[in-house]
């Protein structure tokens, strides 16, 4: 069976379903903010470093197109190359079959498909280069490997690290992972100076991360730390369990029992044919995945964050399937596997866009409330809607020419940024404290300020409820009572929108510089 060929089908199938899927839903709370990122590059932002910045760039043609599928397509085209990556180290540390099975694992996880593979976000960037890293160990570990070519290899390995870390920090686990692997199995390469002056390539790539923050008080570590604590800390077995069932699901289960069983037949020694380099593997997604168990054991943590650790279990799965000699046995995983995947990706895709009831809160002022699936939908209609609105108040003399749009959290104005703001011309502003606003305080100081005098528009939707406080109704000299413009989906009323006009900024109270910013 020529495998070659048919990965290649593989990556043209996926890649055309990521693209349905793409041009199918609007862009999540996450990927409006983080195209903001690109608004403006800089050498590292308040949430994450810049790589995902870049790959929207790349993929925007510099921000000449705004559209869910260009913005999309960065992560779409790093999920092609990772699904042939992983087909290359399969086929490397054992034979093509193994490369196949890798890819088709590869294709039906939820965070390397979709997650990471079609909605725009760190991990996009952060996956492909966790694979090229991989790849890369594997090759440096072949002990017959000429000094020459290690050398080589040894210098994009610190490349590849590097480019990983500066999309997203889970990075510093390639080289914490190498570096056990070689201390316990290895210890020769640490006589190597290409080690050292691999991890030197890193450091210096990253770099620009510890300037930029020590520029800005440390700022993005100040918050992550924030996020993250353990003294004085109790144990929350929701929130473990949490992160343990949103692993379960984010790698579709049928792949995650798969590797459970793997890790047992290792445990037992009952694979028989294992790469050489399989505990190099392991070293590559323990440690995270226990660093995260054992984080959410105190802490609200994300499923996704140990997301890069299972692609490593993902081949040692793979060489387990391999060993099956009847493909019956094989595709009695791979097809349940592929099977759910696309059931619950059109399911969600049917929900978001044709739902025919509410999932969220039914109360008028929350309305929508816990319907996540409302952050992909209903935002181009309600910009149509807005300007609409924003163009007959101007011609009334309802509004003056020139309103201000303003929100006091990331979310939603990443959404009135992008659909509201971008395409209509019209000008957003965020307040509040960095915690609330992240990367927008750097994006006030080089947007229109308001002036004295001035008048502006405050919106928020009830699935987040925010209302402008009484401080911010008392910086201008009059506020109208709230606007409520509805969205339905399939005829049943999901959420309101709600819109302030606020007349005659006082131009004494709001401050949009925030300490330590450049």
């Amino acid at each position: 069976m020529n495998f070659n060929k048919k990965i290649w089908l593989l990556i043209v199938v996926s890649s055309l379903l990521r693209i349905l899927v793409a041009c199918s839903l609007e862009l999540g709370n996450d990927e409006v903010y983080y195209q903001t990122y690109a608004q403006r590059l800089q050498w590292n932002y308040f949430d994450h470093p810049p790589m995902v910045a870049l790959l929207i760039r790349f993929s925007t043609i510099n921000q000449f197109f705004h559209n869910e599928f260009f913005i999309r397509l960065g992560s779409i085209f790093c999920a092609a190359a990772g699904t042939w990556m992983i087909f290359l180290i399969g086929r490397r540390i054992k034979n093509a079959r193994t490369g196949w099975i890798s890819a088709i694992l590869y294709n039906t996880s939820y965070y390397t498909s979709v997650i990471a593979g079609t909605f725009i976000l760190p991990d996009s960037p952060q996956v492909f280069f966790w694979l090229i890293s991989i790849y890369l160990m594997i090759l440096i570990l072949q002990r017959e490997l000429p000094n020459k070519y290690r050398t080589g290899l040894f210098i994009l390995l610190g490349i590849s690290i590097g480019a990983c870390i500066m999309s997203k920090v889970h990075g510093v686990f390639l080289w914490m992972g190498f570096g056990g692997y070689i201390i316990f199995h290895r210890r020769d390469l640490l006589k190597s100076s290409m080690l050292w002056i691999s991890g030197a390539i890193s450091l210096l790539i990253i770099y620009p991360i510890y300037r930029w923050n020590l520029e800005n008080h440390f700022i993005n570590y100040n918050y992550h730390q924030g996020r993250v604590s353990f003294w004085g800390m109790k144990p929350d077995l929701d929130h473990l369990l949490q992160q343990v069932l949103g692993s379960v699901f984010y790698n579709n289960p049928v792949n995650f029992i798969l590797y459970i069983l793997t890790l047992v037949a290792i445990s037992k020694r009952k694979i028989k044919k294992l790469p050489k380099e399989y505990p190099l593997f392991l070293w590559l997604s323990l440690p995270l995945i226990v660093v995260l168990l054992w984080t959410s054991l105190f802490n609200e943590t994300l499923p996704h964050w140990s997301g890069p650790a299972y692609l490593s279990l993902m081949l040692l799965a793979a060489c387990w399937l391999d060993e099956q000699t009847e493909i019956r046995v094989i595709t009695k995983w791979l097809k349940p596997a592929v099977w759910v995947y696309i059931g619950v990706l059109l399911l969600g895709v049917l929900s978001i866009r044709l739902l025919p009831f509410r999932i969220g809160s039914s109360q008028a002022k929350i309305l929508g409330e816990g319907d996540i699936s409302l952050d992909m939908s209903g935002w181009h209609q309600f910009a149509l809607r807005f300007d609409s609105i924003y163009q007959a108040d101007t011609a009334a003399g309802r509004m003056k020419n020139n309103s201000t749009i303003l929100s006091n959290y990331w979310f939603p104005a990443g959404h009135l940024d992008h659909y509201c703001g971008i395409p209509f011309h019209h000008n957003l502003l965020v307040f509040g404290p960095i915690q609330d606003i992240h990367h927008f305080a750097w994006l006030n100081q080089r947007r229109p300020r308001l002036t004295r005098g001035s008048d502006a528009y405050f919106v928020y939707a009830t699935n987040y409820y925010r209302p402008p406080g009484a401080a911010l109704k008392n910086d201008f000299e009059s506020v109208d009572d709230s606007l409520l413009i509805p969205q339905y989906r399939s005829g049943k009323l999901v959420r309101y929108f709600v819109l302030y006009r606020m007349h005659e900024f006082r131009g004494d109270s709001l401050d949009y510089m925030n300490p330590g910013i450049n």
